[in-house]
């Protein structure tokens, strides 16, 4: 006598399978390739003022007063460029009001975020990024600090959502403008 073994058809799984999937994204700590806004309440952070940072006095903050001017706008940064020193020179940072962008010279490696207080009282741009090779973008932070000594310098770090290190530390310093002449790349 023979068994048959057979599977019973699954089309019923197919529905669940696809809403599983679906319910990845860079907000769920999927594999980033879903809908979903990054944003700094999705850190569990409140948006605050980069001119209320500890690195400020490398800013361009126009105001000491840090009452929004209207509870959606905060005051932050006139526009600011800093460029990596060195062998981190491949890295451009630009800032203006709470949004920070990194960005290689030499990948596609990139983070994009907005300031913001998380709750254990840690500021930090809260946003995404995507590393060099990577196809998708995930829920990261940009930690900067001041140089002691110099207001045009800062130290920066790109970690996860859980605080490892995706990139730097990175010595970078303040310019007038985005170069235009290419880095030297690794």
């Amino acid at each position: 006598m023979k068994t048959d073994w057979r599977a019973p058809p699954s089309f019923g799984l197919l529905p669940l399978l696809l809403a599983l999937l679906a319910g990845c994204g860079p907000t769920t700590g999927g594999t980033g390739t879903g809908e979903g806004a990054i944003t700094v309440a999705s850190f569990g952070a409140s948006a605050t003022s980069t001119c209320s940072a500890p690195f400020a006095g490398a800013l361009a903050c126009g105001t000491t007063s840090l009452a929004p001017a209207s509870p959606a706008q905060l005051p932050g940064t006139a526009p600011v460029v800093f460029v990596g020193d060195g062998a981190s020179g491949a890295y451009v940072l630009t800032m203006q009001d709470n949004h920070a962008l990194l960005q290689s010279r030499c990948s596609a490696a990139r983070f994009e975020g907005e300031f913001g207080l998380l709750p254990g009282g840690e500021a930090r741009f809260l946003g995404g990024w995507t590393g060099a090779g990577q196809a998708a973008t995930w829920r990261a932070q940009l930690w900067l600090q001041a140089v002691p000594g110099r207001d045009d310098a800062l130290l920066l770090q790109v970690l996860d959502a859980d605080g490892r290190a995706l990139l730097g530390p990175l010595s970078l310093r303040r310019v007038a403008a985005v170069p235009t002449d290419a880095p030297a790349c690794p």
